[in-house]
């Protein structure tokens, strides 16, 4: 398996040796306290993060690592490009423990009114707070 080193609050929900996608604390945004559309999720795969899904026989310049903290709000700081597979693995690994100790900024990644109860929450949740 590709993500052992995953730190445990992330869960690998999809991998089926291309496309990759992580989530964190599933457990907390199942639940009815928070929306399950808000769980912030990392995606390795061959389409950049503002790249609509390709049709196929498309070819792709690389691999990307993605970050999101509900759809269309991205967390660019853990953004990347590789050229293979393993290094955006890795690189995504790498952004799943920034995350999870709570390393990651998110001044800015809302244009406008962010969830503040939402992101004191995550704060709490990475030791941000």
């Amino acid at each position: 398996m590709a993500f052992e080193d995953l730190p445990a609050d992330w869960a690998v929900w999809h991998d089926d040796g291309g496309r990759a996608v992580l989530v964190f604390r599933p457990d907390v945004f199942e639940g009815e306290a928070y929306d399950p559309g808000r769980l912030p999720t990392l995606y390795v795969s061959t389409r950049a993060p503002d790249v609509p899904m390709r049709r196929g026989g498309e070819t792709s310049d690389g691999w990307y690592v993605a970050c999101t903290l509900e759809p269309e709000v991205h967390v660019r700081e853990l953004e990347s490009r590789h050229e293979t597979r393993a290094a955006a693995v890795e690189a995504a690994i790498a952004a799943a423990r920034r995350f999870a100790r709570g390393e990651v900024r998110f001044d800015g990644v809302y244009a406008t009114q962010p969830p503040e109860a939402y992101l004191d929450r995550l704060a709490e949740l990475t030791g941000a707070a």
